[in-house]
């Protein structure tokens, strides 16, 4: 997406324009609103959040996939703030239009962390409350992403950015828990009872 961004003026063009759309004047009520919003990615509540799912899985006998939900928290954010520093270069804010923006590069480290958290309760909590919590998580997410646009942070290709990361540790991380499973399973394979084997060499 980085590389479709930089690289084609129409798309370019595209984002400015949604992000356009968003933007509130400071101090007006919907500034306001999105700086409420947007402490739901901040470090302090981010931290909080991931400790109380790994908590919740652990506590819940679920520690495979409470590892796989810290997995997905830790490689996500890091991968974030990897590729604010990778895909950045000198002339992005040219390229972007981003001059008198307090951009924060791509992704949207914000956003990357809202939806990894709720990607790590998913994981832990029983199934029959994931579609309740997958519900209340699209929510949250869109809100925050759409928080970081409206206070000049970011446009929304980084916002789609921090979406993308995390559905790919969260894919890796569903994978490798199947994996596991499948192993397991293979392991637990029921042996041939021995009462089979008497029994059948005393007919001979």
């Amino acid at each position: 997406m980085a590389l479709l961004l930089y690289g084609s003026g129409a798309v370019q063009s595209a984002d400015r324009t949604v992000r356009n759309w968003f933007l509130a004047d400071p101090g007006s009520t919907p500034e306001s609103i999105a700086t409420w919003v947007a402490h739901l990615g901040d470090p302090l509540t981010f931290l909080l959040l991931a400790a109380l799912a790994v908590a919740v899985g652990w506590k819940r006998g679920r520690r495979r996939e409470a590892i796989a939900a810290l997995a997905v928290v830790a490689g996500a954010n890091l991968t974030t703030q990897l590729l604010k520093v990778l895909v950045s270069h000198p002339r992005v804010r040219e390229i972007l239009g981003s001059e008198g923006f307090a951009w924060d590069g791509f992704p949207s480290g914000h956003t990357t962390a809202i939806a990894s958290i709720v990607v790590a309760f998913l994981f832990v909590l029983p199934a029959s409350w994931r579609a309740l919590v997958a519900a209340v998580g699209v929510l949250l997410i869109a809100a925050v992403g759409c928080a970081v646009v409206v206070l000049h942070r970011h446009f929304p290709s980084d916002v789609v950015g921090g979406v993308l990361v995390v559905g790919a540790w969260s894919f890796a991380a569903l994978a490798a828990l199947r994996a596991t499973e499948t192993n397991d399973a293979a392991g637990r394979a029921p042996a041939q009872p021995r009462s089979s084997s008497r029994a059948a060499i005393s007919v001979k």
